[in-house]
This record gives structure tokens, C-alpha cells and sequence, in this order.
């Protein structure tokens, strides 16, 4: 924990990077638990694994070009990013260690359920066969080596951003070990997965690493070479993710983009991870290869790494080592014969993903593209699933001369060539499509439909992606509000033109003014606090780090206000610092489902102001993005978020929170005997009841 100094007052800050790490640390955490399902623990490695190859590839390479700049960046900047980096690279030391222990514990777990892991040496005769034929029927010709001495060889050129074997070899058995040559071998991973399932034998199941699969297939992939011992080792190199949009006017946004991704390809390496039983020699050969300097990760590890494939394990067909299955909750028959355009222009409806199904979404996307009311159909795109329903239905409005825009983002990182392909074929549907500034990323999820008898606009927290919609928790209201659906007309209008002065009437928005309500809101609990009445601050966020409402949200603690946060990831306040956030409370949830649902509570002197929208509290989102806050006005929907934000805020079987540098589990503190409290369980039982209620 840092202090901060603005506007000459201190205040402890947890820097956003750091706090980052302690999120994650929350996922090994979850991994580390003996009474979730087996497998499920291992999908937490996995997703531990993946966080943290994207955070080196976008945060830790963004402040290696901190530390590197030389004048765009002042001495302060750089040694804060100096700082950040070596409380990262500290950090990451020891839940690399944590990671390695746990990955070993867990597979003696799964020995103890009859399902072993077995690599190149332990086959037994029957299954070297089958590794022979796996190779013969699918891995030969899929991989080939490449001598790192080949004159035509550049790493910058040929090495990807996934996993291979180094492998070192020797003419001779006896040769000296300083005479051996080395070839990089791709582990092809992206065509035949992560795992090899070999024949069940006696009631016990067996699974190979395909890196293991390779290591005893070495003679084979080498062949007429005449080498006479082999040995490989597994390792990985994270690059720079991040580009510079080129600043050439004759040049197209989706040009600059495309030529961004390609250049991403080729980014610098920030990190290597290796096996720690490879030589010195050959680790040193990689790293010169790669340029890694001083300030790179060098991270050792066990044989095993890209360790995200985790979260594709088999399950051998036992259910029972994987949650209960939790079905999405869809609409009755009888709702799927009404027009749910009708209903919507009657009562608001909010649908909470993934309690509820997205088919929601789905039909009044698809209603609306053969509705005669309905004129024009306005959506922003973030991300969207490989096979997009959302842009089918869109295309057949477009078909069925509806006029249909959709706002792309063709900066929603890693899913740029995607976005760009989505747009070329909206396009050729019809569909006008709209690209968002350069300098402005389009992070607000709207849809507005216009129809004869009144105007709908969807205002949601998270990307209309069938796909997320079953993994991550999200609100969607629907609304014909009339003040909230001219507003979301003119987000639209401001996104195409956003050099025009707009001002907005109902919603909060940002980069607009966003802000400076959200300050407005708080100082309203701040002086009902000092004038004798309640403050209350309820906020159900992803990340809150920055400074400035960071140092909004101490202020109202320090006169009293209550403030409760329910979050996810980075949060850079510190509870229960005397002085500054006594009577703070931060519960940080980690369960099946990602948190993504965003809600804003505002006391109000007993009539309270609710809001949902897409913003985290951070920088880039109040200052450098178009995101979007709805108020909420339906009073069931109204009592429907205190319960979500309630049940949130007492989650005791998955809420966590951090003090001094140390990440605390609720769950360990409850007094014996107490059953602890599941706030997905609650919710998903809360909608199974309220619909069983409806279908009555």
C-alpha cells in the first residue's frame, strides 16, 4: 500500500497493477479449495494461467514502455512503473511457487479418483502403441522442428505466442554436453489440444500432456537425422500486445488496425517461461534469441506450461467432478408467443445473464427485424460470438428494409480481426455500419429500436455475445422510457459525430459529464451525512482505481457515509485505515460465474437513486471512453438490484478481501458450524422460484 498526495492531502492507494495481482491471487485461492469439484479447481489454474499471460502481454508491457521512454514520460512516471514492476515481478515469484505446489496437489487428487496422468517414461507397452499410433494417425506432420542455428531462422518472424519444446540433441550418447545442437519444436496444441486420453485399464483412467506425447515421439519426428539422445524442454514467450494507431490521414481505420494486429504478432518479448530443469546454456540461448533484458520475467517452473489448456481437461464422463449443472432460465412457451416489443413498451424488464437466458435478447432482436412497427434498429458491438445470432438478426432487419446501424469497435483488444470481418460482412448485408473514434474506444453496450408506437433502447453491462452470456453475470434493462431512449438517440448521434456539443437529460455519460454526476451523487450523501441524516454508497463494480474517485470515496467515509462496495478485480482503496476509511466495507467475489453486472446505489435521503451501466471506476472508462449509465425507475426492478447487491456484499463462501498485502477468504474467518453463504446459489434459486411462480 502506497500513499497518495493530491491536492495536498494523503490518502493509501493500492497501485491498479498490484491490486491486479491480488486478484488473480484470489483465482489460485479458489483453486486451492478442497471442497469445490475436482476438475472446477483445475479450470481456476487454467484461468489464473490465462489472466496472467494477457496481463504481461498488455499491463507489464505498457510499463516496461514507461520505463523505457526517455521523453514522453517523466522521472516521476518512470519510477512508479519501476515500482509497479518490481512488486509485480515479487508477487508473481511467489504464486508461481503457489501454482506449482498446487498443480502437484491436485494431481495426486485426481489419482485418488482413479484418473492419472502418465508422461513419455511411464507408458507401459500397451500404451507406447497407442502414443505411436496417435502420432502416426494425427500429430506427424503437424510440427516440425527448426534448428535455431539456420541461417534463415528469425525469431522475430517465426516464433508464435505458444508453447514448444526445446529440444537439445546429440550425435552421440556419450558426446559432451556442450556439443549438443538445439531445434524448437511447436507443441500444436491450437490442432490437436492440450491432452491425449489413452485406453482406460482396470478401472483407472490415463491422460498424456501432448508436450509428453512429442518428448517419446522425438525418435520419430527426428528421424535420419542420427542423433542419439534427446532431451526437451517446455517453454513459452509472452509479447508485447499493445500497438500504436498510425497517425496517416490517407489511411482507413480498419487499415491502421489490421496493420496493428500484424505488428502485435510481432512484439517484443516481456516474459519467458520455461522448465527449470533446462540447461543454463540453452535458457541463455533463448533469452538472447528473444532479447530479453534486465527488466523481463524469466519465470522457472515445473515440465508443464501455457497451463490456460487446463480449462479444457476431459472429464472422463464423471459429472460429479464438475459443478451441478445451472441451466439459464428461458422464457415460458406462452412467452414466446407474445410480442415481447409490446411488453416491453407496457413495463421495463431487466434481465440478469446467466440466471436468465440471452434468448431474451435474441427475441426481441429477431421480433424486431420482422415487426412492421419497428423502423430502425441502432446496436453497439464490442464483442461478438463466433457464430453471432445477434448479427443474423440484424442482417435479416437490414434485409427486410429496416434501417439498421451498428457501432463497431474495432479496438476491443484481441478481438480486432474479428470485429473487422464482422463489419465487412454487415456491410456487404446492407447494415450501416459505424466505427468508433480512434482516440475514443465505444465501450457503452445500447440497442435502439424505433417503432411506430414508441422507442425501446437496451442499456446493458456487458457485450451482447452469446458465448459470455453464459460465463459472466450481466444486466440488461430494457426500457421505452421516453427521457432514457432519446438520450441513448443521441449517444448514438454523438458517436458518429462526437465533436458535437450533446448533453444528455437522463443518462450519465461519459466522456461527457459522467464524471462530474458521479461526484454530484456522492456530495449529496456527503452532506446528508454532516447534516444528521444517512449517507449510503452501494456500488456492485468490476474495478475501482481511480485516484480521484478513489479519493471521492475516502471523503465520504471520513464524514460518515456508508460505503459498501461489492467487486471483482483492482480495487485501490484500503479498508479500515483509521482516519480515512473506518466503517469501509469491500467484499471481492470469485465464483463460477465472473462478476460483471455493474450497479450504482445512491442513498438519497430515503428515496434511493439506482442505476446499471457499463463503467468501472477507472480512468480510461470516466475520461477516454462513450459508456453509458441508465437510471432505473420500476420499483420491482428497483428491489431487484438491492437484492443482487445484498447478496453480493454477504457472500461468504466466495467473497475475499485484502489487507496489508495479504488476500483473506471470508469463508476461513466464519465461527464454526456457520454454513457459508453462496450468493450465485441464492440468486440462481431466486429466479428458478420467481419463474416457477410465473409459469403457475
Amino acid at each position: 500500500m502506497t500513499h497518495l498526495r493530491r491536492r495536498g492531502q494523503h490518502f493509501p492507494y493500492i497501485e491498479r497493477d498490484t491490486s491486479w495481482m491480488y486478484f488473480n491471487r484470489r483465482i489460485l485461492m479458489e483453486a486451492m479449495r478442497e471442497d469445490l469439484p475436482l476438475l472446477e479447481c483445475f479450470n481456476y489454474l487454467g484461468i489464473y494461467s490465462n489472466n496472467l499471460d494477457e496481463f504481461f502481454r498488455v499491463r507489464v508491457a505498457s510499463l516496461r514502455r514507461v520505463v523505457d521512454a526517455t521523453t514522453e514520460a517523466t522521472e516521476p512516471e518512470r519510477r512508479k512503473a519501476r515500482e509497479t514492476l518490481r512488486s509485480i515481478l515479487r508477487l508473481n515469484q511467489e504464486y508461481s511457487e503457489i501454482f506449482e505446489e498446487t498443480l502437484e496437489a491436485l494431481m495426486r487428487r485426481l489419482a485418488e479418483e482413479h484418473i492419472h496422468f502418465v508422461n513419455e517414461q511411464e507408458l507401459s507397452p500397451a500404451q507406447a502403441e497407442e502414443v505411436l499410433d496417435f502420432f502416426i494417425r494425427k500429430i506427424n506432420g503437424t510440427t516440425s522442428p527448426i534448428f535455431i542455428n539456420s541461417p534463415t531462422f528469425s525469431p522475430e518472424r517465426h516464433l508464435r505466442e505458444t508453447l514448444y519444446l526445446a529440444v537439445v540433441l546429440w550425435h552421440e550418447a556419450t558426446e559432451p554436453e556442450e556439443k549438443h545442437e538445439i531445434a524448437l519444436l511447436e507443441v500444436p496444441t491450437k490442432a490437436l489440444g492440450r491432452f491425449f486420453r489413452l485406453k482406460d485399464q482396470g478401472g483407472e483412467s490415463y491422460l498424456m500432456f501432448l508436450d509428453d506425447v512429442l518428448r517419446y515421439c522425438l525418435p520419430y519426428i527426428f528421424v535420419g537425422t542420427n542423433y542419439a539422445r534427446y532431451e526437451a524442454y517446455a517453454f513459452k514467450f509472452t509479447k508485447d500486445a499493445e500497438f500504436e494507431i498510425e497517425q496517416d490521414l490517407r489511411t482507413s481505420v480498419i487499415e491502421k488496425v489490421s496493420r496493428g494486429v500484424k505488428r502485435r504478432k510481432r512484439g517484443e518479448t516481456v516474459r519467458v517461461v520455461f522448465d527449470a530443469a533446462m540447461p543454463p546454456d540453452v535458457l541463455k540461448r533463448l533469452s538472447d534469441m528473444a532479447e530479453l533484458n534486465f527488466r523481463d520475467t524469466r519465470v522457472g517452473g515445473g515440465r508443464y506450461h501455457n497451463m490456460r489448456d487446463l480449462m479444457t481437461l476431459p472429464d472422463f464422463g464423471r459429472r460429479e467432478l464438475r459443478f451441478a449443472p445451472q441451466p439459464p432460465l428461458r422464457p415460458s412457451a406462452r412467452c414466446y408467443r407474445e410480442s415481447l416489443i409490446e411488453r416491453i413498451l407496457q413495463r421495463d424488464l431487466c434481465i440478469h445473464l446467466p440466471y436468465q437466458s440471452f434468448d431474451y435478447i435474441l427475441r426481441l432482436l429477431q421480433e424486431a427485424a420482422i415487426n412492421p412497427l419497428v423502423t430502425e434498429i441502432r446496436i453497439s458491438l464490442y464483442r461478438v460470438a463466433h457464430n453471432s445470432k445477434v448479427i443474423r438478426a440484424l442482417t435479416a432487419a437490414a434485409l427486410n428494409g429496416k434501417r439498421v446501424t451498428a457501432v463497431i469497435e474495432l479496438l476491443a483488444r484481441f478481438d480486432e480481426e474479428s470485429n473487422i470481418g464482422w463489419s465487412k460482412k454487415m456491410q456487404d448485408s446492407g447494415i450501416n455500419v459505424v466505427f468508433g473514434h480512434e482516440k475514443l474506444k465505444i465501450h457503452s453496450k445500447l440497442i435502439y429500436i424505433a417503432t411506430k408506437q414508441g422507442n425501446i433502447s437496451c442499456i446493458a453491462s456487458g457485450n451482447l455475445h452469446e458465448g459470455t452470456a453464459e460465463l459472466y453475470t450481466d444486466l440488461m434493462l430494457m426500457t421505452a422510457h421516453e427521457g432514457i431512449c432519446a438520450d441513448v438517440a443521441r449517444v448514438f448521434d454523438f458517436i458518429e459525430r462526437p465533436f458535437l456539443t450533446t448533453k444528455f437529460k437522463e443518462l450519465l455519460v461519459a466522456p461527457n459529464e459522467l464524471r462530474g454526476k458521479l461526484y454530484q451523487l456522492i456530495n449529496r450523501e456527503i452532506r446528508l451525512e454532516r447534516s444528521g441524516r444517512k449517507g449510503l454508497i452501494r456500488l456492485k463494480l468490476n474495478h475501482i482505481v481511480d485516484e480521484r474517485m478513489v479519493q471521492k470515496l475516502y471523503e465520504a467515509c471520513q464524514a460518515g457515509v456508508q460505503v459498501e462496495l461489492c467487486l471483482r478485480g483492482n480495487c485501490s482503496l484500503v479498508p479500515e485505515v483509521p482516519g480515512y476509511s473506518e466503517g469501509l466495507y469491500i467484499n471481492a467475489i470469485i465464483s463460477r460465474y465472473l462478476e460483471h453486472t455493474r450497479i450504482y446505489i445512491f442513498g438519497n435521503d430515503g428515496a434511493p437513486r439506482y442505476f446499471v451501466g457499463s463503467t468501472d471506476w477507472m480512468p480510461r472508462n470516466l475520461d477516454k471512453r462513450v459508456e453509458v449509465m441508465t437510471p432505473v425507475y420500476d420499483p420491482d426492478i428497483q428491489r431487484e438490484l438491492d437484492l443482487i447487491v445484498e447478496a453480493g456484499l454477504a457472500d461468504t463462501s466466495q467473497g475475499y478481501y485484502t489487507r496489508e498485502g495479504v488476500v483473506h477468504a471470508r469463508r476461513e474467518e466464519l465461527p464454526p458450524g456457520t454454513e457459508p453463504y453462496n450468493s450465485q446459489q441464492v440468486l440462481y434459486q431466486y429466479y428458478s422460484d420467481r419463474q416457477a411462480k410465473e409459469h403457475e
